[in-house]
């Protein structure tokens, strides 16, 4: 018995079957850096870095622009079709998740953020009638 060769036009077509999946379902600029990545990894390293890097631009600009994207569970409707209509769990029942690249900003906003000085805090409720004038009207 023979062992069964692969064709590589097989592979090839799975390739291209995947990435036209990944282009329906993601953002242009997920298959951008993808792509780009293949690039580099085929023997073009300056392609793909400046392909991949047009990628995160996109991707970047995209997830400031629409911070949301439907739910993947949901898609969008909020609660799951099932015996029961409960809320969908990853969105929460809002039809909307965060994407992962605004999550990444907000979280690099938090991380670097300094506070501009705030003048000192005065006590609540003075000690004394009459401390604040503005404090004490009638």
């Amino acid at each position: 018995m023979t062992t069964p060769t692969r064709n590589p036009l097989w592979a090839m077509f799975a390739l291209l079957t995947a990435l036209l999946w990944l282009a329906a379902r993601t953002t242009p600029g997920l298959v951008l850096i993808t792509v780009g990545s293949l690039a580099g990894y085929l023997g073009h390293p300056w392609w793909g870095l400046a392909t991949a890097a047009i990628g995160a631009m996109v991707y970047a600009e995209q997830c400031s622009r629409t911070p949301y994207a439907p739910c993947a569970r949901c898609k969008g409707t909020g609660h799951r079709r099932n015996r029961r209509n409960r809320p969908c769990r990853p969105c929460r029942g809002k039809g909307v998740r965060m994407r992962w690249g605004r999550a990444v900003m907000n979280a690099y906003r938090r991380a670097t953020y300094t506070a501009p000085s705030a003048p000192a805090a005065r006590p609540a409720r003075p000690l004394t009638p009459g401390t604040y004038a503005d404090t004490d009207r009638h």
